[in-house]
């Protein structure tokens, strides 16, 4: 009995003595590291403490147009989410239950979901920012606990008025990226500068301290004020796609603009896509071309206004002179007007109003080629015998500047030239070189942005400034006005004339070049210019269809895209305020 009290005492000093160095050992432990280690642990602690989302997203400013009344885009309140796959059980049912409310293919989310990775994106084709509503449904399924791994976080998305304006606008990508149109152009001052919050977290990610480490509160972007008006711009979208339909050209484009300030009314380009729903509409091979601003091809008779204007301003036009219609012979080529066999013998002004290319070139030859060039340059196109053109500097991305012939010009090709044939423009460039008709001789930079505000304090932080210089004499101005309004009642351009409104312009219809030479066969691009009033005119207007089909020996400037302008015309200039004929 004694004997095993012994054994038990001996028994409980050892498991004491035991305890007490292992007590003594995790105390020696703690002391050791709140000493020496607590600098590096709590840094790496605070590593995983540290929110790892910290940036706070500026709001991107709104664009409106002129009236401030009609917004084309804003931000609203959205989401995107992050998956962390190492949470998800069951791939495959996740991928199935997220598809049809992420708009995501099931086959994509399961790559997707599969990642190794902590925090994998879900974005997809346009597809990475979503509505309240689909965040509330998606929540609702991790609650139920049929999904988890997946976490929304809020941020903002663009919404769109409409598909109207889609080339002008532009839009933002799935990541967040600025592409095309003044989304592009003035991405510094819509974005806004993001702001950062920095806090300790637990798990569950609720804040461990009484408020954040650091907040950086962001900068929201300005708001964009176009030159555009939304009432014109819907009428002359209208306009173009009954068109389009009627004509089934390959595209199209229109341009309204106000001659005395430069700025952009409305702007047209076909094909188009819609901004609202990028992922399925955006091809950029196919409608992803401002044809407005990028595309260079021959003006074809339009151009004659340079020619025109050139040759009064240097005295050389004689409006009751007379010459052979029908053909010219220059060095080795004959060159032939629209009707072949011409109009017999007939004097210059009537060559305008006729669209004689015979005429023209002998207003090209009285120029001369130094001549020539000069005004061409003077009308903003760039110069000829250089390779490129010159951009107007339009305030859209991608503007084309033309092409030319990089050498002195042969007598064929001022010939060639003075008719709009052998160089390629862009429409903005024309639109440009008829303001300064319009506009007395003055040209004028054109633009599409009018002003830049503060989106809270409503304060102007950028106003564009008009640019522009004089390049023909203001009696020229008006005496091209003048002929132009002849082409539009006894010419060519008839069927561009209003009852309420003198309007004056002229009509292209361009041959298409053949790579291999020549020009292709019953394939035109056709286009009307002008401007309303004539006599002091409001707003110049371009109009153009590449290759519209319909009977070729009817394909004409004239036939077909006179009457669009007309029509759009008749819509717009009494939103302008101009008195028609009965009332002025």
């Amino acid at each position: 009995m004694q004997q095993s009290e012994k054994k038990n005492k001996v028994r409980s000093v050892m498991i004491g003595f035991t305890l007490t160095v292992l007590l003594s050992c995790v105390l020696l432990r703690l002391l050791w590291i709140q000493t020496f280690e607590s600098k590096d642990l709590l840094a790496k602690a605070e590593e995983r403490w540290e929110n790892s989302d910290s940036i706070l997203h500026a709001k991107r400013g709104s664009i409106y147009d002129r009236t401030k009344q009609e917004a084309y885009t804003w931000e609203i309140p959205g989401y995107y989410f992050v998956a962390d796959p190492s949470q998800i059980k069951d791939v495959p049912k996740t991928a199935k239950i997220l598809s049809p409310l992420l708009q995501i293919p099931t086959h994509v989310l399961v790559e997707k979901l599969s990642q190794k990775k902590k925090a994998v994106e879900i974005k997809y084709e346009g597809k990475g920012k979503y509505s309240p509503f689909i965040y509330s449904q998606v929540f609702s399924m991790k609650k139920k606990g049929k999904i988890a791994g997946i976490y929304g976080y809020p941020t903002y998305m663009r919404e769109y008025n409409s598909s109207e304006l889609a080339h002008v606008l532009g839009f933002l990508n799935s990541n967040g990226d600025s592409v095309g149109g003044v989304e592009q152009m003035y991405d510094k001052w819509l974005r806004g500068v993001d702001g950062s919050i920095k806090y300790h977290k637990a798990k569950n990610g609720m804040m461990i301290s009484d408020g954040p480490e650091t907040f950086k509160p962001p900068v929201n972007g300005k708001d964009i004020i176009l030159t555009i008006d939304a009432k014109i711009q819907h009428e002359t979208e209208v306009a173009m796609d009954i068109a389009m339909r009627k004509y089934q050209a390959k595209s199209a484009t229109a341009i309204v603009a106000d001659p005395k300030t430069g700025e952009i009314l409305s702007m047209v380009s076909r094909p188009t896509f819609d901004p609202k729903n990028v992922a399925k509409t955006y091809d950029p091979s196919k409608n992803g071309h401002n044809i407005a601003v990028e595309s260079q091809y021959e003006p074809g008779s339009t151009f004659k206004i340079v020619t025109l204007a050139a040759s009064i301003n240097e005295k050389q036009f004689h409006a009751n002179d007379t010459f052979q219609s029908g053909s010219i012979q220059v060095g080795d080529r004959t060159f032939h007007d629209a009707n072949r066999s011409g109009w017999g013998v007939i004097n210059y002004q009537r060559s305008v109003e006729l669209s004689s290319n015979v005429g023209f070139i002998r207003l090209g030859q009285r120029l001369g080629a130094e001549k020539f060039v000069d005004y061409i340059h003077r009308f903003g196109f760039g110069t000829i015998t250089e390779k490129f053109g010159n951009k107007t500097g339009i305030d859209l991305p991608a503007e084309g500047r033309g092409y030319y012939y990089n050498r002195t010009l042969y007598p064929a090709e001022l010939a060639a030239s003075s008719f709009g044939q052998s160089i390629s423009v862009t429409p903005i460039q024309q639109i440009a070189a008829i303001s300064a008709i319009a506009n007395n001789g003055y040209w004028v930079k054109p633009h599409v942005v009018k002003d830049i505000v503060d989106s809270r304090t409503k304060k102007k932080a950028y106003q564009y400034p008009i640019t522009k210089r004089q390049i023909i004499e203001p009696q020229t101005a008006t005496k091209v006005r003048q002929i132009l309004r002849g082409v539009v009642k006894n010419g060519t351009a008839k069927s561009a004339n209003l009852s309420d409104y003198e309007v004056a312009g002229k009509t292209g219809t361009a041959q298409i070049p053949d790579p291999k030479g020549g020009y292709i066969p019953n394939e035109y691009i056709v286009s009307f210019i002008g401007f309303a009033p004539s006599d002091q005119p409001d707003v110049v207007i371009y109009v153009a269809f590449d290759r519209p089909t319909t009977n070729a020996s009817h394909m004409s400037g004239g036939s077909i895209a006179a009457p669009v302008a007309r029509d759009i015309l008749k819509k717009i200039v009494p939103m302008r305020q101009v008195a028609s004929k009965e009332k002025s």
